[in-house]
C-alpha cells in the first residue's frame, strides 16, 4: 500500500505556485495578517513537522533553514524541496549565526535550545503535534498568520477538507474491519491520537481505541493475537533498514497468525506529522483493503 501519495499535494502545491509574493514583496505588506508587524523574512525551522508546515506555506525566500531531517526522504515527505535550503541540527550556535526573525519548533524540540534563544531576545513560535484533524486546521491557520500567508493556509486547509468530505462519501456503510498498528518494539497507538483518527477516517475501527489504550504503548505480541484485528498494520521503513527493534514485525508468530492477506504496509512519512498531505495516509489507507475498509 505504499503508493506515491501525492495527488492532492501536487494538486494544491501547483495551485499556490503562481500566487506567492516573493520575499522583497513581502517587504511591503504590513498590515494584512492577523500578526503584528511586518513579515518575518528569515524563518528558520528546528522542527520536522514545523519544517514541512513552512515549506508548504512560506514565500520564495522567506525560509533561512530547516532541521537536518526535513531532508531526509525516510521520514518527510518534501525531502526533496527542503534540500534546496540550509540544515540545522537543533543548536544554539547554529541558530544565531542565521539572524532569524523568527524560529518555529515543536514542542518537544530542544528544550535547552528553545529555553537560550528566548533568553536571548529571539521570536520562537512552538507548534503542539498534531492529535487529531482539527489540530491540522489549527497549526496551517497558526503558521498562515505567523508567516503572514493567511490566504495560502485557507487554500490547503479547504483543499484537505474537500478530500476528506469525499473520502467519508466514498465509504458509504461499508463494514468497518478492526485494524491494529504494530511498530518496533511492540509499539502501538492507542486513542485520541492521529494515527486513530487516519484509521477511522479511512472506514476501519481501531484497534488501539476499542482496547482503551492512549497514546503511543507497548503491546505484548500475544495481546495483539488474542485480540485478534482483521489487519495488522506495520511501517515499511523498518523492512528498509533492518534493525533488532524491527525484529518483532518478522516474528514467526505474527507472520503465522497474520498472514499476508491480513498484513498491511504503511508509508509514515504521511503519518508523522500532521499536515495537509496526512489526507494522502487516509487515501492509501483506505485503498488497500478494495470493498472493505473503504
Amino acid at each position: 500500500m505504499c503508493r506515491p501519495a501525492v495527488s492532492l499535494l501536487a494538486a494544491v502545491l501547483l495551485a499556490l505556485s503562481g500566487a506567492g509574493a516573493s520575499a522583497g514583496e513581502l517587504a511591503g505588506v504590513a498590515g494584512t495578517s492577523g500578526e503584528v508587524g511586518s513579515p518575518p523574512l528569515r524563518v528558520v525551522s528546528m522542527n520536522l513537522c514545523t519544517d514541512q508546515l513552512a515549506l508548504l506555506l512560506a514565500a520564495p525566500g522567506q525560509l533561512r533553514a530547516l532541521s537536518h531531517l526535513a531532508s531526509d526522504e525516510s521520514v518527510s515527505v518534501l525531502s526533496a524541496r527542503a534540500r534546496a535550503l540550509p540544515r540545522n541540527h537543533g543548536l544554539a550556535e547554529e541558530i544565531l549565526r542565521l539572524d532569524p526573525d523568527l524560529v518555529i519548533a515543536g514542542t518537544y524540540t530542544t528544550r535547552a535550545t528553545v529555553n537560550l534563544l528566548r533568553r536571548l531576545g529571539l521570536r520562537v513560535a512552538e507548534f503542539a503535534p498534531a492529535r487529531n484533524f482539527a489540530d491540522i486546521r489549527e497549526n496551517l491557520t497558526r503558521m498562515g498568520a505567523l508567516l503572514h500567508r493567511e490566504a495560502q493556509a485557507r487554500a490547503l486547509t479547504e483543499a484537505f477538507d474537500r478530500e476528506l468530505a469525499r473520502l467519508s462519501a466514498d465509504k458509504g456503510g461499508a463494514r468497518r474491519p478492526v485494524l491494529g498498528s504494530y511498530a518496533a518494539n511492540s509499539y502501538t497507538t492507542g486513542g485520541g491520537t492521529l494515527e486513530a483518527e487516519i484509521v477511522t477516517a479511512a472506514g476501519f475501527r481501531h484497534l488501539g481505541t476499542e482496547l482503551g489504550l492512549s497514546g503511543a504503548t507497548r503491546l505484548p505480541l500475544e495481546s495483539l493475537i488474542v485480540a485478534n484485528p482483521d489487519y495488522v498494520m506495520s511501517w515499511r521503513r523498518w523492512t528498509a533498514t533492518p534493525a533488532r527493534s524491527g525484529e518483532i514485525l518478522t516474528h514467526p508468530a505474527l507472520q503465522k497468525w497474520f498472514g499476508p492477506e491480513r498484513r498491511l504496509w504503511s508509508d509514515d512519512r504521511y503519518w508523522i506529522c500532521g499536515a495537509p498531505f496526512t489526507v494522502e495516509a487516509v487515501t492509501a489507507l483506505a485503498a488497500a483493503v478494495p470493498g472493505d475498509g473503504s
